[in-house]
């Protein structure tokens, strides 16, 4: 080669070799930079995001399984239980998930009872989500097990064993566990308890799986509530309560059986047109008519204005007042002792007597037993009732007041008002809950009675008790067995007012209260009937009912009364006064006072017989004419399910002492 071609070449190999070196300097650089890239995403990862990413790790790898709590149950005086919570499970299938579909059908067959066909439809892979009908119980869920594609869920949920009877008391928990009104709602904070939560590692097949590591919470279970309420005296006040609506045709009532000494609630029921919930005795207040006259007498013998045997002029029947004021009786009557004056419910007697009282004076009475203000008792809501101060009286408001009207009350706050004239002029304040439980069984709270204040000395209480327990002394006669209880009250029949505050022509509440029995009383008992039709005086009927509530109670030998106490009254008494005229004649003669008698010893109070009471056979009957038929007997009574009665336990025929308990169970 020559030299001119050797100098030409030498520049062009010089420039390919600088090339060569540039580009590995590129490449070198190139790496150097993508790798302090990844260092530095390295970095950002552990060093400033490191601790999101592991929580993400965690999420993915862990699940939180809340653990709901257990509500508490609600039992009755006597351990009687009231509202239970059971725990079941809902089962859905995820049906793409399961690896081995005949597995998953035995399985669903041999723990859920499903048949094969069922079990196939429920693993069908053409719907990737299927949720199964029903609830499944905790020895189903034990043998489901842990299978891939089964969705399991615990489930607690509230159930009322007696069914409906007591439902105005207890209240209920919606589906979204928010209790709904009465002891439900007013202890809703002590029965609902805490929930936990459990943390579970999953594998890599999705499995959840338990691990000491992971953090866990258990669930805290409510708190347990026992009633003053006695289960077999509110089946009993229900069913003559419901008895009495239908054969009166009112559109509702309330009945209340209330322990005057302690002021324990034993029974409270309500019922209106519709089935409205609610306790109306506790939130619904009323005119009480001449159930109120006791107390405006019982004030004028405490404050010394006047004495049983002072007399006033009845005018006939008929008086008009210096007002203008046409004041009536239902008969007419001429000169009245004030002890005669509320025997026969003179209005005109108690109208012309109120000049001896001062406004405030008589306020201060009423508002001394309880009228115009709440009682305090354990429920979410409660009416006050209405009683004007009297800078807002008008000159008729004490001969009204005197009557009944101008006044509202609500049922128990009377109840309460007769538990003090039963009590010795003490007025107690109103128990409903006994105690409330730990779930482990300690006592945590104990509500002992409490004593408000006295009203009237006693001296006065012992008095009005006799008056109420006093026969009519024109035209009657005592006459009564050895057997006989007697039961002191007052009737009532007070016009209704309707929504724009006018009295409804032809409307009435008939209401009866008193206490039994009358000497040494162990019960006060109310009951009143909303717009009764045809007879509506409450001698006609609330206080028929007050008898048969009654009658059932001594029959259902409840241990809520002191037997011993019952038998010494009944062997130490005289024949009781007894009315020689019939109910409709006494109650057309002025709303009066009234007497029941038991002329039959109860069954609870004969000796046991050594062969036993064959149990009858109730089935197809009504779980209240059941119960109703076996307190007649002498049975307690427990009740399981609802509708019709399906069995007895014992069964039909076995021959049982009286005083034994009897379940009888529903039917579907």
């Amino acid at each position: 080669m020559s030299a001119a071609n050797r100098n030409r070449s030498a520049p062009g190999r010089e420039p390919g070799a600088e090339q060569l070196v540039g580009r590995r300097k590129l490449l070198l650089g190139s790496l150097a930079v993508v790798a302090m890239l990844i260092v530095g995403r390295a970095v950002q990862l552990q060093g400033f995001e490191g601790a999101r990413w592991r929580a993400e790790a965690d999420k993915q790898q862990k699940t939180t399984v809340p653990l709901p709590a257990r509500r508490g149950a609600i039992y009755d005086r006597d351990g009687v239980a009231l509202a239970l919570t059971r725990e079941t499970y809902a089962v859905a299938i995820a049906t793409r998930e399961i690896r081995d579909r005949d597995q998953a059908v035995k399985r669903l067959q041999d723990a859920l009872g499903l048949s094969r066909a069922a079990a196939r439809r429920a693993t069908d892979r053409r719907d990737p989500w299927i949720d199964l009908q029903g609830r499944f119980t905790v020895e189903q869920r034990r043998k489901l097990g842990d299978l891939r594609g089964f969705y399991i869920e615990r489930k607690l949920e509230r159930f009322y064993p007696q069914g409906d009877v007591g439902r105005e008391v207890l209240g209920g928990v919606g589906a979204d566990e928010q209790a709904q009104g009465g002891i439900e709602r007013a202890l809703d904070e002590s029965l609902r308890g805490e929930d936990g939560f459990s943390v579970l590692r999953r594998d890599a097949a999705g499995r959840k799986q338990a691990s000491l590591a992971l953090p866990a919470v258990p669930p805290r279970d409510g708190r347990n509530v026992v009633l003053t309420i006695d289960f077999d005296l509110q089946e009993i006040a229900d069913a003559a309560l419901s008895d009495a609506i239908r054969d009166t045709q009112a559109s509702g009532g309330d009945l209340l059986l209330l322990d005057p000494k302690t002021g324990e609630i034993l029974a409270a029921v309500s019922k209106r047109a519709g089935g409205s919930p609610g306790l109306g005795a506790f939130i619904e207040p009323y005119e009480p008519g001449s159930t109120l006259k006791p107390f405006f007498v019982a004030s004028l013998l405490a404050a010394k204005r006047a004495t049983l045997n002072d007399q006033v002029y009845a005018e006939a029947g008929t008086w008009k007042t210096p007002q203008g004021r046409t004041i009536r009786d239902v008969h007419p009557y001429e000169m009245l002792t004030l002890r005669d004056g509320l025997r026969v419910s003179s209005n005109i007697a108690m109208a012309k007597l109120t000049p001896r009282m001062p406004a405030g004076e008589q306020w201060s009475y009423l508002r001394d037993f309880g009228f115009g203000t709440p009682t305090g008792v354990e429920y979410p809501a409660e009416a006050s009732g209405r009683l004007s101060r009297p800078d807002r009286w008008s000159a008729m408001t004490p001969a009204s007041l005197a009557m009944g009207y101008e006044v509202s009350v609500t049922p128990l706050q009377l109840t309460l008002a007769y538990g003090a004239l039963a009590n010795g002029g003490a007025l107690m304040e109103p128990r409903l809950v006994r105690e409330v439980r730990g779930a482990n069984g300690e006592v945590i709270e104990r509500r002992e009675p409490r004593r408000l204040r006295r009203v009237i000395p006693e001296q006065v209480a012992t008095d009005l008790r006799e008056v109420l327990v006093s026969v009519v002394a024109d035209g009657t006669a005592t006459r009564a067995s050895l057997s006989t209880f007697e039961v002191a009250g007052k009737t009532g029949t007070a016009r209704r007012t309707g929504a724009n505050g006018r009295y409804e022509a032809g409307a009435y509440n008939a209401t009866f209260a008193g206490f039994f029995p009358a000497r040494d009383p162990q019960l006060v008992i109310y009951v009143k009937l909303d717009r009764p039709r045809g007879d509506y005086y409450g001698g006609l009927t609330a206080a028929p009912v007050t008898r048969e509530a009654l009658q059932a109670i001594l029959a259902a030998r409840s241990p809520s009364l002191d037997r011993s106490a019952l038998l010494a009254i009944r062997g130490g008494t005289q024949p009781a006064a007894a009315p020689k005229r019939d109910e409709a004649a006494a109650v057309a003669g002025g709303e009066g006072t009234y007497v029941f008698l038991s002329n039959e010893v109860a069954p609870r109070d004969r000796p046991r017989s050594t062969a036993g009471v064959p149990v009858p056979d109730l089935a197809g009957k009504t779980m209240r004419e059941a119960a109703r038929r076996l307190h007649a007997l002498g049975f307690h009574v427990r009740v399981r399910g609802g509708g019709t009665v399906r069995e007895t336990m014992p069964a039909a025929g076995a021959l049982l002492p009286r005083g034994d308990t009897l379940t009888i169970v529903g039917g579907a």
